[in-house]
């Protein structure tokens, strides 16, 4: 499998290519692609960051690729870590309405791009602030089971670590969802929380206690209150801050934390970056799991909000359906509330996902499925290499194959640079490099869409000068 990190030089994509590699999630025969901007620092930052990476990594690194220009995306799973992040310091401006106008033209960009260029079958995960709007506008281009935003997940691990500290557990004994926008206005939903070791009784006696006989209809005012408290203080004494902080309630500490954090200049790469792989995982592990998400919505919730951080099942495919059950009155109207807010926001920017069937775009839109195995037509794909004589070059070709469940039928090696007959399909990337060149030639069946998908691949690859694909059965 291939992940494309969108904004991988930013404080978040750093993070989540080194966890992604970290973590085992990608193997030597997966790629990584790292997305940036061409000229300037983002371009150079970039092979930088693949050079820092292989150091780190070298006996376990996945294939890493270096992509310059949105059409160059190519992957299962993409990670949108691009655009602006709020100022990180005591006391700034943390205006989401000036971090959406700047951001929106980067969403729009991208979607764009994989609309045009896409395989068709992408899953977007969004973590770029306001991430509602990130999905808004990638659910319009290819389809809204295919886009969620990391928010929500976020908003809820941070949910369940708060009850977990304040019970003496740890994180995993704790279930429970938090809702909404992602941020300051999450919603905790409280009637989804459970604990390992706790019947019933005990746990609505644990909620009852830790909620502090508290309605979720203060909570708002309570974090505007608790914001101007912590800049106030923050300015002399940071770490006084964060004592006010571990003093509130828990619900309270799942926004004002992450935001103190944020403010103290620390930033919340880390746990952002955790939250999403883990939804990247899940994507690559094949099983459907509930998670929450911000996700495009077409009458799913009877709620405000074309797009709301819900729970959701995702799996290989994307998210499948919501998984909400009945809330409290209080839940639903600060949930309400939350949902009015993020379609005020998009109705100001002019975005709203469109509703209905998920459309067919991309390359996917020109090309039939694939066919059953065994009928599917022969292909032949001539590779042209910079170094064909290195080692490992012919297993890392191989690799693209396998990793996708495609059985090389033939492989032979050259010399000579492969021809180019007429009516094929020819990728020649532009930098030239230095090297023993050479080709290799390889057949293989598929589908029309899954032989792109190779070629596309092959065509990334730092070691490829050129490749040429033809249809051998035609020939």
């Amino acid at each position: 499998m291939d992940v494309a990190v969108l904004g991988a030089t930013g404080d978040v994509g750093r993070q989540v290519c080194t966890q992604l590699i970290a973590g085992g999630l990608l193997t030597p025969t997966s790629r990584l692609q790292l997305v940036g901007r061409p000229g300037g620092s983002s371009a150079s930052a970039a092979y930088g960051l693949r050079a820092d990476l292989v150091d780190a990594f070298d006996e376990r690194a996945p294939l890493i690729d270096v992509a310059l220009s949105p059409d160059d995306v190519v992957a299962d799973v993409v990670v949108a870590t691009a655009g602006r992040t709020a100022p990180a310091r005591p006391g700034a401006d943390g205006d989401r309405s000036a971090l959406a106008a700047d951001n929106l033209e980067v969403f729009r960009s991208y979607a764009r791009a994989l609309a045009a260029h896409g395989s068709g079958k992408e899953v977007v995960i969004v973590v770029t602030n306001p991430v509602e709007l990130g999905v808004a506008v990638m659910a319009d281009a290819l389809g809204r089971h295919r886009v969620i935003g990391m928010g929500a997940w976020l908003d809820t691990l941070r949910f369940r670590r708060e009850i977990a500290v304040s019970l003496g557990l740890r994180r995993h004994r704790v279930g429970g969802f938090a809702a909404g926008e992602h941020g300051v206005r999450a919603v905790p939903l409280w009637s989804t929380v459970r604990v390992a070791g706790l019947d019933a009784a005990e746990r609505r006696a644990a909620v009852a206690h830790l909620r502090r006989d508290r309605s979720l209809d203060v909570l708002p005012q309570e974090v505007a209150d608790a914001k101007r408290l912590l800049d106030e203080v923050a300015v002399r004494d940071v770490g006084e801050a964060f004592t006010l902080v571990d003093a509130m309630p828990a619900d309270l500490r799942v926004i004002t934390r992450p935001w103190m954090t944020h403010q103290s200049g620390a930033k919340t790469a880390a746990a952002t970056a955790a939250a999403t792989v883990d939804l990247v995982r899940t994507l690559l592990d094949g099983r459907d799991i509930v998670v929450a998400g911000q996700v495009a919505l077409d009458g799913e919730v009877d709620l405000p909000g074309h797009v709301l951080g819900v729970p959701v099942i995702l799996g290989p495919e994307g998210w499948s359906r919501v998984v909400l059950d009945p809330l409290e009155e209080d839940e639903r109207r600060l949930l309400a509330a939350s949902g009015q807010g993020i379609d005020a926001m998009l109705e100001r920017l002019g975005v709203r996902p469109a509703a209905g069937a998920d459309p067919v775009v991309g390359e996917a839109a020109a090309t039939p499925p694939d066919l059953r195995p065994g009928a599917e037509p022969r292909w032949e794909v001539a590779v042209e290499l910079h170094a064909a004589d290195e080692v490992g070059t012919v297993a890392m070709l191989t690799g693209v194959f396998a990793s996708r469940g495609v059985s090389v039928e033939s492989l032979a090696t050259s010399t000579v640079p492969p021809a180019v007959p007429a009516a094929t399909a020819v990728v020649t990337p532009p930098a030239d490099a230095p090297g023993r060149a050479g080709a290799v030639v390889l057949t293989f069946r598929a589908g029309a869409r899954r032989a792109r998908e190779i070629a596309r691949t092959l065509e990334r690859l730092a070691a490829v000068r050129r490749i040429v694909v033809r249809e051998a059965d035609a020939a």
